[in-house]
C-alpha cells in the first residue's frame, strides 16, 4: 500500500500508549498470554468474550478462575476446542468464527453485549480483527472495559487506519508488545510493527492517565517464538521523550 508521511503519523498517533498501573500477565507464557491491568477498578467484569483459541486456553483458564466469571470460546478452525473445554465449567466452546453476521459459520457477539454491561474481550483472529472492530455498533464497544487484542498487517488497507482511531476514542491503549513472528520495519524512518499485541481499557476507568515511559518490552512480556529476537521499541507514540530525560 502506498502511504504519505502524513497518513502514516494518523496511524501511528492512534497507538499513543498511556501509563496503567497494577499490570499482570494472563494465560501462557509465550503466544496466547496478554499483559492486562488488574488495576481495583478492572476486577469486576460481567463476562469474557474470547475468539481465536487455537488450541490453548490457558489464558480463558487464569481470567474466569481469578475474576469469578463464565466464558465462551469462539474458534471455528480449531477442531480441538470441545476437547479443551469439556471439564471446564466456566467455558463453553463455540466452533464458529467472530464476524459481523450471525449464521451457521459466524456470531458477532451483538447478543452477549445486551446481556453484558463489563465485559473483557480477548482476541486473535488472524487479521479478521479489522471488519469487526470496523462495524461492531457503538453500543456494543462501549460494553468492552478491557480488552487484549492482536493485530495483524496494518498496512494492508488504508481502513485499518480507522479502526485504531474508532478504539483510541473509546479506549486507552495500556499495553503494546511486538509479537516476533514478524519482524517490524521502517518507513520514512519511522518504526512499523507488522503484528502486535495491544491491551486496551475503557476510558472511563483511567482518570487523564499520563503518556507511557517505559520501555518495551517490559518484564511482563514474553518471547512469541522462542527461535527469534524480541524487539525493543523506545519511541513515540508508544514510549516519550521524557523518559530520556530522567
Amino acid at each position: 500500500m502506498n502511504i504519505t508521511e502524513k497518513q502514516l503519523d494518523i496511524y501511528l498517533n492512534s497507538l499513543t500508549m498511556y501509563h496503567s498501573d497494577y499490570k499482570i500477565r494472563m494465560g501462557d507464557e509465550k503466544d496466547g498470554g496478554y499483559v492486562i491491568s488488574d488495576a481495583p477498578n478492572l476486577q469486576d467484569y460481567d463476562f469474557l468474550l474470547s475468539a481465536g483459541v487455537g488450541g490453548d486456553i490457558g489464558f480463558e483458564k487464569a481470567f474466569t478462575e481469578k475474576y469469578n466469571v463464565n466464558c465462551v470460546a469462539f474458534d471455528g478452525t480449531e477442531g480441538s476446542g470441545h476437547e479443551l473445554c469439556k471439564n471446564e465449567s466456566r467455558i463453553e466452546y463455540v466452533n464458529k468464527n467472530l464476524g459481523i453476521n450471525y449464521n451457521d459459520n459466524e456470531e458477532n457477539w451483538n447478543n452477549y453485549f445486551q446481556m453484558y454491561d463489563n465485559v473483557f474481550v480477548k482476541m486473535d483472529i488472524e487479521g479478521h480483527e479489522w471488519q469487526y472492530f470496523k462495524y461492531i455498533p457503538d453500543n456494543c464497544l462501549m460494553k468492552i472495559k478491557q480488552m487484549s487484542l492482536e493485530f495483524h498487517y496494518p498496512l494492508n488497507d488504508i481502513e485499518n487506519f480507522k479502526v485504531l482511531q474508532r478504539l483510541a476514542n473509546t479506549h486507552y491503549l495500556i499495553h503494546f508488545h511486538i509479537n516476533n513472528s514478524n519482524p517490524p520495519y521502517s518507513i520514512f524512518g519511522k518504526l512499523i510493527p507488522n503484528v502486535f499485541e495491544c491491551t486496551y481499557v475503557r476510558k472511563d476507568m483511567l482518570d487523564n492517565p499520563p503518556f507511557n515511559v517505559e520501555p518495551l518490552p517490559t518484564i511482563l512480556d514474553n518471547i512469541n517464538v522462542k527461535k527469534n529476537i524480541d524487539y525493543s521499541i523506545n519511541c513515540k507514540p508508544w514510549v516519550h521523550p521524557y523518559y530520556y530525560k530522567k
